[in-house]
């Protein structure tokens, strides 16, 4: 798979946890989140199906990532939605095509596995993330994300 004649596609590897988690704190500005890199690694290679990752490196460097699944029947829909669960390009090669390759390999593979819809979500106070959503043709679901603390007893 190639982006372009600089960026390289390729699918995770084990060797990959490390330098994910580096660039995922980079960017989103939160703390490392090893062990989800390393359980992803894990269900993927359990169940390559289900699972989808795409790496984009240049000359040898992952510049970018997304890692997704893929959900049948969830949450009343019918039918085969991808979800995007996280997205990455090292701020040193943004706004050069690397996360619209991402996106499209994502397209591609989601696409070639069933689905014809993607979700992903996105933290109201990450307006980059938000906007970069909106130009690669997301837009508000119809739904309402609704959460609360699992130790609620008051009702």
């Amino acid at each position: 798979m190639t982006a372009n004649s600089e960026t390289r596609l390729r699918p995770l590897a084990a060797g990959d946890v490390d330098r994910l988690t580096r660039l995922d704190a980079m960017t989103s500005g939160g703390g490392s989140r090893t062990s989800f890199f390393e359980r992803r690694l894990k269900a993927e290679q359990v169940r390559a199906e289900g699972f989808f990752s795409c790496i984009a490196e240049r000359g040898g460097n992952i510049v970018g990532f997304a890692l997704g699944h893929l959900l049948d029947g969830e949450f009343g829909v019918k039918g085969r939605v991808a979800v995007l669960d996280a997205i990455a390009v090292d701020p040193g090669t943004q706004r050069q095509g690397v996360a619209r390759a991402l996106m499209d390999e994502f397209d591609r593979v989601a696409r070639a596995r069933g689905a014809n819809e993607m979700r992903t979500q996105a933290q109201w106070n990450q307006p980059a993330l938000v906007e970069f959503f909106a130009a690669a043709g997301f837009r508000l679901a119809p739904r309402v994300v609704l959460e609360r603390p699992t130790e609620y007893v008051n009702f």
